[in-house]
């Protein structure tokens, strides 16, 4: 704690809960502890059905088991889950309509999105300052203020922190040296015609399990189905619909590793892998099948070629109570790693988070009071 950090929160002492987080404490669990420390302390019984809810809980969340996700992120999740008329928020437009908003507020503040801009390297000088980016062909960018890093963690020590720096980062948050990784995905996207059938009843999410008893992060056990059509007529044209269909983060790499993505091999394979996920579906809408206009399957070879991800990976596997999130600050001044491989770890609202904490830190003080008083008046905070 400093005296900025007490500056920003003084105002706001007023309207928090000072018996907050008291149960958890006084029960003598920790914040960073696995969430199934929790359940024990509420006597939930491992193998009842409440147990599994928290356990899939966890795991929706950052990709472990209860067992190995803190128990702070779930108990905040759980918290919002049940406050009084709590919703699921859904944009209307979809994920793109918040990168459209984003995008807005970059340039609406001077700001550019380049894209095809591929960065070969960090550049970094003698005294271990991080100082810009260098793009693929030979061009660089220089930081006026500091480079924030959204590759993952094994991307960024591998492939773009020069390599001369490499020996000097051992045992910091840029070694990723025994860092435990999720697994992979299994992707299907569908467009259907929706000729007879009720998506407003149907609902926008469903998530199936194929056997209960089985771990949730058991290999084609739980398919996560999205069908965004039930709820925002902009998502497909009039008379479709669209779908997304995953195993979420229990694909593992190692089965598809050297493939040629053009093979009769891989297109053997994916039809393969892609049967728990049209099993799933069919659950749901039965004659999918006569309904398809667009078919497309996802693999972790999809993952890794257009998200630049590790071996297609969702992140660290990081279990609570062993293992922590490094920060996102790193040896190199001036570069700090924002996402999922920093704390507070994997997910949309953790990496958010993390990059809003690294925000308000690199700011001016005076900057992130004016932003605070901006969001107390318009009843956001």
């Amino acid at each position: 704690a400093d005296i900025g950090a007490a500056q920003t929160l003084l105002p706001y002492l007023g309207r928090m809960d000072p018996l907050s987080g008291l149960a958890m404490v006084m029960s003598g669990i920790s914040p960073s502890a696995p969430f199934s420390d929790v359940l024990k302390a509420g006597q939930v019984p491992e193998n009842s059905l409440t147990g599994w809810f928290f356990d899939f809980l966890a795991f929706a969340l950052q990709g472990l088991p209860a067992s190995a996700t803190q128990a702070a992120g779930v108990s905040f999740m759980m918290r919002e889950f049940f406050a009084p008329g709590a919703v699921m928020d859904y944009p209307k437009g979809g994920s793109g309509a918040l990168v459209d908003a984003l995008l807005r507020a970059v340039e609406k503040r001077g700001g550019e999105l380049r894209l095809r801009t591929r960065v070969e390297k960090l550049a970094v000088d003698k005294t271990g300052r991080c100082t810009g980016v260098e793009l693929k062909g030979g061009k660089g960018l220089e930081a006026r203020v500091a480079v924030l890093c959204n590759a993952d963690v094994w991307n960024t020590s591998s492939k773009l922190l020069p390599e001369e720096w490499r020996p000097k980062v051992r045992g910091s948050s840029l070694d990723v040296e025994g860092v435990p990784m999720c697994p992979s995905f299994m992707h299907l996207h569908l467009g259907f015609r929706t000729e007879g059938l009720d998506l407003e009843a149907m609902g926008v999410h469903h998530i199936t399990a194929a056997d209960l008893q089985a771990p949730v992060d058991a290999t084609d056990n739980l398919v996560f189905i999205s069908i965004p059509s039930a709820i925002d007529d902009t998502a497909a044209p009039k008379g479709y619909a669209c779908l997304h269909a995953y195993l979420p983060a229990t694909e593992p790499y190692d089965a598809w590793a050297g493939m040629d993505r053009r093979s009769d091999e891989y297109k053997r394979k994916k039809e393969e892998r892609a049967a728990p996920l049209w099993k799933a579906v069919e659950r749901v809408i039965p004659d999918i099948q006569s309904r398809l206009v667009v078919r497309m399957v996802g693999t972790p070879l999809t993952h890794e070629r257009f998200l630049n991800r590790y071996r297609g990976t969702y992140g660290p596997a990081y279990r609570a109570g062993i293992q922590s999130y490094p920060s996102p600050q790193t040896p190199l001044r001036g570069l700090w790693c924002i996402g999922e491989g920093s704390f507070p770890g994997i997910g949309v609202p953790a990496v958010a988070g993390n990059a809003a904490g690294v925000a308000n830190t690199i700011a001016p003080l005076e900057m992130h009071q004016r932003l605070l008083e901006r969001l107390r008046k318009a009843e956001l905070l």
